[in-house]
Order: C-alpha cells, then sequence, then structure tokens
C-alpha cells in the first residue's frame, strides 16, 4: 500500500470514529461504580460524562452475567435491566463500559440481594361498603398463580394459621366441586366465573362484600399435576378493611318495663320510617357492653355483622330481602314482648336497617342502647 493510500485510510477511519488526541485522549466518568439492587431487580440508570469525547462516539456496554442487560444508552446516561433474583443469596456482576479512544474501560460492581420472599404485591382501590376492586400483580409474569380473598373470619374460626394447610384445605374444596361437574381441577379454576387462576397482572372486582367486615386478599404460584396442583410461592396476603355505609343520625326510644321473667319493650322511632332491628344481648354474649363502657367501632361493627350474618343466611335459602325485613324487623312505634332470665343482666341495641335494589340489608343508623 503506497502512503498515500494509507493517508487515505486514516483520513476514512478519522471520519467515522472523530479525531482522537493521542495527548489528550477521551475519559469517562460515571455517578457511582458501585450498586445495590434488590432482589426484585428492575431498570437502573447510570449516569456518564465524557472529556474530550469523540464525534459520534458512543459508550459501549457489557456484563458479565445473563441476569444484566445494557439498554438504551443516551447522551448522559445508560440504561440497566437487573432481572429478579431466583436464588436464596446473594450474587454479583460486572459492567464493562469502554469509548472510542479511551485508554482503559471502566467497570461497574453490581450486588444483586437475594431473591424476594414476596412474589406478588396487591394494589386495593375503589372500595365501598359492599365491593372492591384488586389488583395482583405478581414478580414472575409467567407463573401460573391462585388469586382470590376471604372473609378474616375464616381463619379465626377454622383455626388455620399455616398457609400450606389453608391450601390443602382450599385444594380439596375445590376438587371435590370438579367432580361433581365432571371437570378437571384446573378447567374448574379457570373457568368458574370469576375465574381462580391467572398469569400475569390481573384485575378483580368484588361484589357482595359484608360492610365493616375484614377480608384476607391472598395469592400463591401454583403448579397442576393431574387432579392436584403444588405450590410453586409462599401464600402472600394483605387485609383490607370494608367500611360500614354512611350511618344515618336517627334515633328510637326506649322503655322497658319488667315483670318476673316477662319483659316489655317499647320501641319509639323518632325520625325514622323505615325497617328497624331489635337485639337482645345478654351479659354473658359477645355482643354486650357494660353500662359504663363506651361503644366503639368494634362493638358497632360486631352488631352490624350479626344483624348481616343472619340476613345473609335466610337469604341463601331463598326469601328475598323484603320479606326478610318483614318478618324479622320493625315499622313504627312498637312493643315486644319477651322472656328473659330474672338473674342476668341484658342490653337492648336498636338500629335502623335498609336494603338498596334487593340486596342483603344492613345497618344504616348508630345503634340506641337500653340496658336492662
Amino acid at each position: 500500500m503506497t502512503v498515500a493510500s494509507m493517508s487515505l485510510v486514516m483520513l476514512i477511519l478519522a471520519g467515522c470514529e472523530g479525531s482522537i488526541d493521542t495527548n489528550n485522549p477521551p475519559t469517562l466518568e460515571l455517578d457511582c461504580y458501585e450498586l445495590a439492587v434488590t432482589g426484585g431487580g428492575g431498570n437502573i440508570f447510570i449516569y456518564y460524562a465524557v472529556t474530550n469525547p469523540v464525534k459520534n462516539g458512543v459508550p459501549e456496554v457489557k456484563a458479565n452475567v445473563d441476569w444484566i442487560t445494557p439498554g438504551e444508552i443516551t447522551d448522559s446516561d445508560i440504561a440497566l435491566h437487573i432481572a429478579a433474583s431466583d436464588i436464596n443469596e446473594e450474587r454479583y456482576g460486572i459492567v464493562t463500559i469502554d469509548y472510542p479512544g479511551m485508554k482503559s474501560a471502566v467497570k461497574v460492581y453490581i450486588t444483586q440481594d437475594k431473591q424476594l420472599l414476596n412474589k406478588f404485591s396487591f394494589k386495593v382501590s375503589e372500595i365501598t361498603y359492599k365491593s372492591c376492586t384488586v389488583e395482583y400483580m405478581p414478580l414472575d409474569k409467567n407463573r401460573t398463580y391462585m388469586a382470590n380473598i376471604i372473609d378474616a373470619e375464616y381463619f379465626k374460626q377454622s383455626g388455620i394459621t399455616d398457609g400450606s394447610l389453608f391450601v390443602a384445605a382450599e385444594m380439596e374444596s375445590y376438587l371435590a366441586l370438579a367432580q361433581r361437574n365432571n371437570m378437571t381441577l384446573e378447567e374448574l379454576m379457570s373457568r368458574v366465573s370469576p375465574q381462580l387462576i391467572y398469569t400475569g397482572d390481573a384485575k378483580r372486582s368484588f361484589v357482595g362484600m359484608q360492610p365493616g367486615a375484614t377480608y384476607t386478599i391472598y395469592s400463591y404460584g401454583i403448579e397442576f399435576d393431574g387432579n392436584s396442583y403444588t405450590m410453586t410461592t409462599p401464600l402472600h396476603s394483605t387485609i383490607v378493611d370494608i367500611p360500614m355505609p354512611e350511618l344515618y343520625d336517627i334515633t328510637f326510644g326506649i322503655n322497658v318495663i319488667t315483670a318476673g321473667g316477662s319483659v316489655n319493650i317499647s320501641i319509639t322511632p323518632e325520625n325514622w320510617s323505615g325497617y328497624y332491628a331489635v337485639q337482645v344481648a345478654p351479659e354473658d354474649s359477645l355482643q354486650y357492653v357494660q353500662p359504663n363502657e363506651p361503644l366503639t367501632e368494634y362493638h358497632i361493627k360486631g352488631f352490624a355483622t350479626n344483624f348481616y350474618t343472619r340476613a345473609r343466611t335466610a337469604m341463601k335459602s331463598g326469601i328475598t330481602a323484603e320479606q326478610y325485613l318483614r318478618s324479622n324487623c320493625y315499622v313504627g312505634n312498637q312493643t315486644l314482648n319477651v322472656q328473659l332470665s330474672p338473674d342476668k343482666d341484658y342490653m337492648i341495641v336498636v338500629f335502623a336497617v335498609d336494603s338498596k335494589d334487593g340486596e342483603i340489608p344492613v345497618m344504616r343508623s348508630m345503634p340506641s342502647i337500653k340496658h336492662i
């Protein structure tokens, strides 16, 4: 090759890469050289600056591990995607960043924490006294998982505190339902409305919830094997409190006349023309509140739950809300005769109730109380 040809090649290369001053080559500085990231991974950005830059020069980014993926490079930052960890210990990676004409590349040392124990996150929105919307967001978007909600009282009443025992009991329940309908367990859980198993993010709306109740939202990864499944993640859950409906400002006059074990209870609604409920709680019941004890939210929810549960049970047998209200509640001035034990104290509780669009009736006023 002639000297002229060699000079031409050098000019072409210089035109492609820009001129590099070998006495004052480019240098690249980062905002950090060590990074610690969580087990959940995600996108992170490294900010850089180049001294003596080369025309059209762009950093070259490489990682020595497959869980670090270089992303977009702008004139001020470098994007890195860190995959979620799938091991139960820290792991380490190195990102090497080079630049045209730079004497030596720079390195970023990345430490990632062990895999997250929490495989799911939840977002609860649109909460009313009878419904809510839940977004289920699994860390692994390709994993099949169960998504559901259950009254938190279930755990208290069943005594189940171990997640695997709860899942086993739940699977047996669904399996029995599937067999009755000549379906496999996976078919049932995929086709039941609303469906129970998902992959990726999912949003579910729950209606007909009990006002004032606490619910447990839960998810766990599953893998089907014939007519059974195994858990592929621990059970993850969160709590949502369903509020009480707006309580009207209503007063009930309560007058009591006792004669031995017979008690006449006269009730006068002072500013309410609709239905109201009457509960009589003996001193040895959970509903009873001592005369000098203030009425708390816990007590109010207890009265509401007691009424709601009875109404729901009755309506499951086929009666309508109006039929239940007519049979079990009262309207206008009433005098009730009840037989009570003379050696116990009692508390009379009266509150307004209402049903919207034929739904299960609910408490609609603060309770009025009379001790006898």
